[in-house]
């Protein structure tokens, strides 16, 4: 039992000979001298003095430039050429070129170029070029550049390029360039050129110039290249947004492609289910005809297309039940007088038959209508309109047809 106490303790020691030091740097003097507990081959003849080789628990010297091993800790003042390993933690007051290699931290006052690896975090004063492995994460207070790999994390303080991929976030205070995956977020201070890859949210804080892929949403003050995610939102948009909702302030020749688009600028192009704009008139129809009895609809009219959403109650014949439809109807339209306005759409309807299915009606039919409309502004916030066209209506299961007709609709338009 006393031996264990003595193994742990002699650890504990160790570890603190190792990065103690550390926490005592001051600007002028830098590391403070700690003990060695390792053989080592050291050239004291140059002007700082140069070990070639380190071997042992932990180790507290000027200058590596060559190997050094050390079960506990390796505390190095100046610079490391070489092969820097050890069990817990690597310290280097000022630059890294070539490995390292440590259990839990690897801590570079400087600059480290080449490959570093750690189980926990690795950890960069100024800047990290080349390869960084880390389970946890990698810091550094200016850039990242080459390949960084993180369990949770990836911090550059200033701008990261290359490929970066955590666990969880990837983050450049000012600019990214190259490729930045992550599980939850990448976020750019400044612009994003190149691609951001993840499953939640992308962020640039001023452009983006490249990809922004997310799974859920895509944000930037302004958008420049593309912005594909569920949702999509640009304070100018001068790029493409696709998604299922796309949201811009402003824009100069952007272009919006998904379900619902919306835009404080009429410049926008839009091609969607739903879009707006300032210029948009949103209004609610009330109708009723032969294929279905009363519809309640709002419509998205723009200068020269609209698009309608709505539900209504489905008529499938006088000794039959109500059924219910949802539906949406897409066309454009010309104004023949200040009053009068010609109109032409094609309608998609989604039935369900409800209680009309336990007298051999199929539970779902579909509906496919062609339609031209001619609408009247008794008002501005006041019009009626009458539609004809023809019905195709269908099984979503099943070969041939269910019904064909002639429909006709009459009804009212408000605001």
């Amino acid at each position: 039992m006393k031996t264990n106490n003595r193994i742990l303790i002699l650890l504990l020691a160790g570890l603190g000979a190792g990065i103690l030091p550390m926490q005592a740097q001051s600007r002028k003097k830098g590391l403070r001298k700690g003990p060695n507990v390792s053989l080592n081959i050291t050239n004291r003849k140059k002007p700082v003095a140069t070990t070639y080789f380190n071997f042992g628990l932990f180790s507290n010297f000027s200058r590596l430039g060559g190997v050094g091993i050390n079960a506990i800790s390796s505390v190095v003042h100046h610079r490391t050429e070489g092969v820097q390993v050890s069990g817990l933690a690597n310290v280097t007051g000022l630059n890294v070129s070539g490995v390292q290699m440590t259990g839990l931290v690897n801590v570079t006052g400087r600059n480290s170029n080449g490959l570093v690896l750690s189980g926990l975090m690795n950890v960069n004063g100024w800047s990290a070029k080349g390869v960084q492995l880390s389970g946890l994460g990698n810091v550094a207070g200016k850039d990242l550049k080459g390949v960084t790999l993180s369990g949770l994390v990836s911090i550059g303080g200033r701008n990261t390029s290359g490929l970066q991929i955590a666990g969880l976030s990837n983050i450049s205070a000012e600019n990214h360039y190259g490729v930045a995956v992550a599980g939850l977020m990448n976020v750019a201070g400044g612009n994003a050129y190149g691609l951001q890859l993840t499953s939640l949210l992308n962020i640039a804080g001023k452009e983006n110039r490249g990809v922004q892929l997310a799974g859920l949403g895509n944000v930037s003050v302004e958008n420049k290249g593309l912005q594909l995610g569920f949702t999509n939102y640009s304070a100018q948009n001068n790029g493409l947004q696709a998604g299922f909702g796309n949201i811009a302030n402003k824009c100069e020749k952007g272009l919006q492609l998904g379900i619902v688009n919306v835009s404080q600028c009429n410049r926008t192009r839009q091609i969607g289910c739903v879009n707006v704009k300032p210029e948009t008139r949103i209004q609610m129809l009330l109708s009723g005809g032969n294929a279905s009895k009363l519809n309640l609809g709002v419509r998205f009219k723009n200068r020269y297309t609209y698009t309608i959403l709505g539900t209504g109650a489905y008529h499938l014949g006088m000794d039959k039940d109500f059924s219910v439809s949802g539906f949406y109807r897409a066309g454009v339209h010309y104004p023949l007088t200040a009053r009068l306005d010609l109109s032409a759409d094609l309608g998609f309807y989604h039935i369900e038959t409800l209680d009309n299915k336990h007298d051999g009606y199929p539970a779902r039919l579909y509906a496919l209508q062609p339609r031209l409309n001619l609408e009247y502004s008794i008002t501005r916030r006041v019009g009626v309109f009458a539609s004809g066209g023809y019905e195709w209506l269908r099984q979503y299961q099943g070969k041939g047809k269910f019904d064909d007709k002639g429909v006709f609709e009459v009804g009212l338009v408000l605001f």
